[in-house]
């Protein structure tokens, strides 16, 4: 289990509901491994995420807790896999 450092490609906000969102890769990511996403605040976290598979497209499930800006790669068996990512929070 490692933390992964994400490198981020696109960043926006939605002024309506006050809510940024971010578009990143990281890579190698295995199961069990956090990235942990910097530009959005520890307090009130990373409301959501979705990430997929650079390399085959598939859906990579994960969990974030809402309260904190780590987002948790639960996928079982992944190796060394790059996956992009968009993230959302304050």
């Amino acid at each position: 289990m490692a933390d992964v450092a994400e490198v981020v490609v696109y960043r926006g906000l939605l002024a309506s509901v006050a809510k940024r969102y971010i578009v990143f890769e990281a890579y190698p990511v295995d199961t069990n491994d956090t990235i942990t996403i910097g530009e959005l605040t520890v307090l009130t976290g990373v409301t959501g995420a979705t990430l997929y598979r650079l390399d085959t497209g598939a859906l990579v499930t994960c969990t974030t807790t809402g309260t904190s800006n780590v987002i948790t790669v639960t996928n079982a068996g992944l190796v060394d896999v790059p996956v992009v990512g968009i993230a959302s929070g304050n």
